[in-house]
């Protein structure tokens, strides 16, 4: 399954847009969509997955409010990333999204390198004690090697989905699905999200590994 990876902060746009997928997430921080708007875009589609990275610009209420907004009006998903999250959030969005059936992705991000296996395993390790129904490992590759790391989690894990940004680990981001992961994430158009984002027109032309 694709899922397109919405970061789109005109509203009618991406009403349009979502319709297009079978699922797609929805980038709360980089939309800036108000509460409305949330209810709307989660009310309109039934395999979202809301996103809201944190940042300066965003205290922890507001951030908190719109989540659990999309999670009240339909949100499939809840993505929350490890290491810019404390417990205590985590804990209180994974306990309010259980009460409306949403399932839970904790994710781990580092976009400058790829890390060793063994500390891809002790965040992996950390992660599951949220018992999510996903766990999604996003690194940056810097060579192959860093590309047979994060491909080598899934003969050792289900329920993960790991890939690799940046130019040499778009082909991660294609293996991913034919190894296990329920779903890849894809751009629109030209406007990425992350670093060797593919479009789906880019996957289907994307030539494969001998």
């Amino acid at each position: 399954m694709f899922c397109a990876s919405i970061g789109l902060k005109d509203f009618k746009t991406t009403i349009k847009t979502i319709s297009n997928y079978e699922m797609a997430e929805i980038r709360l921080d980089i939309c800036e969509f108000d509460r409305r708007q949330v209810k709307e875009i989660f009310k309109s589609h039934n395999n979202l997955i809301a996103t809201f990275r944190r940042n300066d610009q965003t205290n922890n209420k507001y951030r908190e409010s719109i989540l659990k907004t999309a999670i009240a009006y339909g949100a499939k998903w809840l993505d929350l990333d490890l290491e810019s999250n404390d417990q205590e959030f985590i804990e209180e969005m994974s306990d309010f999204s259980k009460n409306y059936g949403t399932k839970l992705i904790i994710s781990i991000h580092n976009y400058n390198e790829t890390p060793a296996f063994s500390t891809i395993e002790q965040f992996i390790t950390s992660a599951k004690k949220y018992n999510p129904e996903l766990i999604k490992t996003v690194f940056f590759s810097n060579s192959q090697k860093d590309n047979t790391t994060v491909l080598k989690l899934y003969d050792k894990y289900k329920n993960i989905i790991a890939f690799n940004m940046g130019e040499i680990g778009k082909i991660t981001r294609i293996k991913s699905l034919e190894l296990g992961a329920p779903f890849i994430y894809v751009a629109i158009d030209k406007n990425t999200t992350a670093p060797g984002q593919l479009t789906l027109e880019e996957i289907k032309k994307y030539p494969k590994p001998l």
